[in-house]
């Protein structure tokens, strides 16, 4: 597993690279041998630029990719962190509009309603411009979608963070 952060045009690369499995039991959404990816995650989330930044996880299928995600994002001192935070399954196949709903529902804890012909795009830049946020993207699959996705994160001094989670190998 590799838990990269990208900021700006270079690729920060942290904590150590394991491509083959390691001794690694997964119960109950407890990651047992990943407590150092753990730690080195929240210390991006938290004490990383104040910049917009995405961290990437990505792996072999089955490692345990999204449970240490998970387990991140419900940590207490993470939830406290950000104003804004969602969680969103990807996939190979996609459909942007029903995605940027999914996270403008949690963004906004569906209290605005979304009509048909609203850009929902621009509705979600508005309300996470000025706030902390972290978007959990998981089963990302091709950079593409990222691509597509990630414009509609406003850019910010606030401390934002993008998490990917990638569930095949990937070259950087």
């Amino acid at each position: 597993m590799e838990v990269v952060g990208t900021c700006g045009k270079g690729t920060l690369f942290s904590g150590e690279t394991s491509n083959k499995p390691s001794i690694t039991s997964i119960y109950d959404d407890v990651v047992v041998g990943f407590e150092k990816h753990a730690e080195i995650i929240m210390k991006k989330l938290i004490r990383g630029t104040k910049k917009r930044d995405v961290i990437s996880i990505y792996g072999m299928p089955g490692l345990g990719k999204t449970t240490l995600a998970k387990n991140v994002y419900n940590n207490p001192s993470i939830v406290n962190y950000f104003d804004v935070k969602s969680w969103c399954s990807v996939s190979q196949a996609y459909d942007r509009r029903t995605l940027l709903v999914e996270i403008f529902k949690q963004a906004t804890n569906d209290k605005i309603k979304i009509k048909e012909d609203d850009d929902v795009a621009d509705m979600l830049r508005k309300v996470l411009i000025g706030k902390r946020y972290l978007i959990v993207l998981d089963d990302i699959w091709d950079v593409k979608a990222w691509e597509d996705l990630g414009i509609c994160f406003p850019q910010g001094e606030c401390g934002s963070r993008e998490k990917t989670i990638r569930s095949q190998w990937t070259i950087c």
